[in-house]
């Protein structure tokens, strides 16, 4: 009876290690329902150095419900170029700790694209893009997040307080070529998010 008793304990042990808990998110923007307010800003259509194309909701593929974000982009690689969509918005997020994003590149597409996010805050509408970006790998949803608490070293030259979270004014997801590579298709958002 001891024994069996031990392997229980033992199992018990072993399962409440493995035991995951859901994240408490609130999705901002999941394109269920058409593209929400997100666009391609003007001024990036006038720089040589930005190559998207266009947006709309495709089924194509999702990281959450049914549908995602569809930017077409045309990366000629040997230059560094940028692909960028935002949606303008006031956002108050002072009771949640994390924004996040899922990024998918189809498997056909090559290895060496990044994403990056990029927040617009304050009154004095300052750009602040994320400390680093992350590989966008073929085949793969890949989920970019930014730490929103305060002492957050994941946003370049900000400081991260009650004020910062309180008044975001606009999100910007960047997909960038860094010489390499070439790259003409699409690129999928979805399931962007907040998290307590």
């Amino acid at each position: 009876m001891k024994k069996v008793l031990l392997a229980f304990a033992v199992v018990g042990l072993v399962l409440a290690g493995t035991v995951t808990y859901a994240e408490e998110a609130t999705v901002l923007f999941g394109f269920e329902k058409g593209t929400q307010g997100w666009e391609i800003p003007d001024w990036a259509y006038e720089k040589p150095d930005y190559v998207q194309k266009g947006i709309e909701v495709s089924d194509k593929y999702a990281s959450e419900g049914n549908s995602s974000l569809e930017m077409d982009v045309e990366f000629p690689g040997k230059t560094w170029t940028g692909a960028i969509i935002e949606v303008m918005q006031f956002f108050d997020w002072t009771d949640y700790g994390r924004i996040a994003c899922d990024v998918y590149l189809p498997e056909d597409a090559p290895e060496g694209l990044k994403v990056i996010m990029v927040l617009t805050v304050g009154d004095d509408w300052k750009w602040v893009e994320m400390s680093r970006s992350y590989a966008l790998n073929p085949g793969e949803w890949v989920t970019l997040a930014g730490d929103l608490k305060a002492g957050s070293v994941d946003w370049r030259r900000m400081q991260i307080d009650d004020g910062f979270r309180r008044d975001i004014r606009k999100i910007d997801i960047r997909i960038e070529s860094n010489n390499k590579p070439a790259y003409t298709g699409s690129i999928y958002i979805d399931n962007i998010r907040v998290i307590k």
